[in-house]
């Protein structure tokens, strides 16, 4: 809209007479919008941990539903991988578990969905997705995997996340 010029020079009234809109509280708005997005997408990566996947022979692309309980377990890489320690460094959404304390976080997260008959002894029906570094040693994933086999805990739907091969090829082993 133009305005008019008063005789002092100051710009006055518009020379349409509809009134000005006030753009701050539009723009306070968008940035917090903004800042809401990056943040909600920044608590959505916590789940997995920057890990270099072992590369698969073979393997299916993971189907998981929304209304699946998932539960993401990560085993870092060990500082030093020629001589590894004998307890895994383990860490679900960004925490850091010892295997006593995932053995329980792991039952209570069991407990939230166990098959019929329900009960203690029934198993449970979430999903484990375990996420190791390919310098992980065997062991570390095998203690994860007792962990979640524990009498108590009974989680038996296990996942194990890896990459495609570089060369997109699959290969049968030598012994097949």
């Amino acid at each position: 809209m133009a305005k008019k010029k008063t005789k002092n020079g100051d710009l006055g009234k518009d020379v349409e007479g509809g009134a000005e809109m006030d753009m701050t509280p539009m723009i306070d708005i968008t940035f917090q919008l903004i800042i809401f997005f990056l943040v909600a997408n920044d608590l959505t990566r916590k789940e997995t941990e920057e890990l270099k996947l072992p590369q698969a022979i073979h393997g299916s692309v993971d189907l998981a539903s929304e209304k699946d309980l998932r539960v993401i377990i990560n085993i870092m890489k060990p500082d030093n991988p020629a001589n590894p320690p004998k307890i895994p460094e383990v860490k679900v959404k960004g925490r850091s578990y010892d295997l006593p304390d995932l053995t329980r976080y792991m039952r209570s997260m069991a407990d939230l969905k166990r098959e019929e008959p329900a009960g203690a002894n029934a198993p449970s029906a979430i999903y484990v997705l375990i996420r190791a570094d390919k310098q992980t040693p065997w062991q570390h994933v095998q203690y994860v995997m007792q962990v979640c086999a524990d009498p108590t805990v009974r989680i038996y739907k296990m996942q194990f996340a890896t990459t495609k091969r570089e060369d997109g090829r699959n290969t049968q082993s030598s012994g097949q």
